[in-house]
């Protein structure tokens, strides 16, 4: 079956979001029919839209026809759609929840998960939510391959003398002392260190090897190694399921809180500057979300249970 473009993915995701606003009539459904038997790319993007459907889910037809009352309403829906989609579904997915290399990962966690594992040496690795790692112990060290999301890493007594790295697309992390966090982020590495102190080399540039001593904490990419940044324990909160600012930019809040939910979750730019304190529970999003709508000038909608919108009011 040929593969849609993305001209025939937007004409499916237009068909989709039409019939979810209203009931189709008899000549929309029979207009619609004869679209989809026009060409095999129109039952390959209509497929695509069932499988984006089943797997991103909706609310209630009611409530989801309330979403889309409005024409403003509905092209918001198609643009998220096809934001979605239109460069595939699966890829989509892949990318940002289930990393097809990180399936075959020896330790994950998916979206909202977090995990915490031991291994031989006594060393206790805490996975953040969506965080694949390999691990290779052998007598000359001791690796843990990030491959994706964030660690936050207790180093054990029993290997000696064996050195213990974390290896990330940019480069390698050496512990030279006990607790420290790894996070991958989309260009760069950032680690943080709780206790003692850690040694950072860019993959390209190991000569601008960098230490971080406890209570600090730096990006570094392939090249070179960011400034230093104060690292508060509040930053591996996520190790008890919370996160606490004082002080921070609801638009980095909710980005915070948008890597524990599957989906989209997202701000306009008016509530991003808004500020925010406070010590909430990463396993209950919704209820951080409509606790923030009963404190700050916002509306929360929830378009499905699986795209979220923070706009500002007033």
């Amino acid at each position: 079956m040929a593969a849609p473009d993305r001209k025939t993915f937007e004409a499916a995701a237009s068909w989709y979001v039409q019939f979810q606003s209203q009931p189709p009539t008899p000549a929309e459904r029979y207009a619609w029919q004869q679209w989809l038997n026009g060409d095999p790319s129109h039952q390959a993007a209509w497929n695509q839209m069932e499988q984006l459907q089943r797997s991103l889910g909706a609310l209630p037809q009611d409530v989801t026809r309330r979403a889309l009352s409005t024409t403003q309403q509905r092209r918001e829906v198609l643009k998220w759609m096809l934001a979605l989609g239109g460069a595939g579904y699966l890829g989509w997915n892949v990318q940002q929840h289930t990393p097809l290399g990180n399936v075959w990962a020896d330790y994950r966690t998916a979206v909202g998960q977090r995990r915490r594992i031991e291994l031989a040496d006594g060393t206790q690795i805490d996975l953040n939510t969506g965080t694949a790692i390999d691990v290779a112990f052998d007598g000359r060290q001791r690796l843990i391959r990030l491959r994706e999301g964030e660690v936050l890493i207790h180093t054990g007594k029993l290997g000696g003398q064996t050195p213990f790295y974390v290896d990330t697309r940019q480069g390698r992390v050496q512990a030279l002392g006990t607790r420290f966090s790894v996070r991958q982020l989309a260009d760069s590495t950032r680690v943080g260190v709780l206790e003692d102190t850690v040694s950072v080399s860019p993959g390209d540039q190991p000569s601008h090897r960098r230490v971080l001593v406890a209570g600090e904490s730096a990006d570094f990419d392939r090249q070179n190694v960011g400034p230093d940044q104060q690292y508060f324990r509040t930053q591996a909160a996520w190790v008890d399921g919370q996160l606490i600012v004082l002080d921070a930019r609801l638009g980095d809040v909710i980005d915070e809180l948008a890597r524990y939910r599957p989906g989209t979750l997202q701000c306009d730019r008016a509530s991003q500057r808004l500020r925010v304190s406070g010590t909430f529970r990463l396993d209950s999003t919704d209820a951080v979300l409509a606790n923030l709508q009963a404190t700050l000038p916002i509306q929360v909608k929830y378009f499905t249970r699986y795209w979220v919108s923070v706009q500002r009011i007033g």
